[in-house]
Parts: C-alpha cells; sequence; structure tokens
C-alpha cells in the first residue's frame, strides 16, 4: 500500500488522534525521510520532520517548479542563453534576474557557477 499523507489518516471517526499520528509516522516513506533528515542527509533537511513528508512529495509538480522559482536566490552575476550579462552592481538586478527566473520553461534547467580568475 502507498504512504498516505497525514490528512488522510487523521480522520477522527476512525481512529483517535494520537493512533493516526503514530500510523502516520509508522509508514515505512514517513520512517525513511526522517531516519535521512535526522543523519544529516542534505536533501532532507528537519523541516522534514515537522511536516509531512507524504503531502511534500505528492504536490503537483507545476507548484513545485513555482515554489522552487521563487525561492531561487540569484547569485552575484546572471548570463542569459543570449549571453546578456548582468550582475548585482546593477540596480534592479535582483528583480530583473528573478524575472528571468520566473519566465523559464518548466523544464528548463539552472546552473549555478562559482567562478574564480
Amino acid at each position: 500500500m502507498p504512504s498516505r499523507p497525514w490528512s488522510a489518516t487523521a480522520d477522527p471517526g476512525a481512529c483517535s488522534s494520537a493512533d493516526a499520528k503514530r500510523e502516520h509516522l509508522a509508514q515505512p516513506l514517513v520512517q525513511e525521510v526522517a531516519q535521512r533528515a535526522v543523519a544529516g542527509d542534505p536533501f532532507f533537511d528537519t523541516s522534514f520532520l515537522l511536516n509531512d513528508p507524504v503531502a511534500y512529495f505528492a504536490q503537483e509538480h507545476e507548484e513545485a517548479r513555482r515554489r522552487s522559482v521563487q525561492c531561487a536566490v540569484p547569485g552575484f552575476a546572471l548570463v542569459t542563453l543570449d549571453g546578456a550579462w548582468t550582475d548585482a552592481d546593477n540596480d534592479g538586478y535582483g528583480e530583473q534576474a528573478n524575472d528571468c527566473l520566473d519566465s523559464l520553461h518548466p523544464e528548463a534547467v539552472v546552473v549555478d557557477l562559482l567562478c574564480h580568475n
């Protein structure tokens, strides 16, 4: 049986809240994510201990993409595919960089490089 989100196990008519919580936390996927978060896995931070990982992974792809783009932090500079360069020294850089990220195709790949000279 696939893992169920907390909202599906929290039916007050089915069992007590404590029983529902134990049932939810006992699911193999929830246990695996919690163990990875506790072990310091960089892909499973401690927010997975406080929130429902099943609901997180069940969210729609478009919603996940939208949230990722909104949370993306532009680095010092942005180089677009047409070769246009802008950086943090330019007025409006943050807005321009975020507008560029917001307008990307949902399947676009963004590369973050650290360059030294």
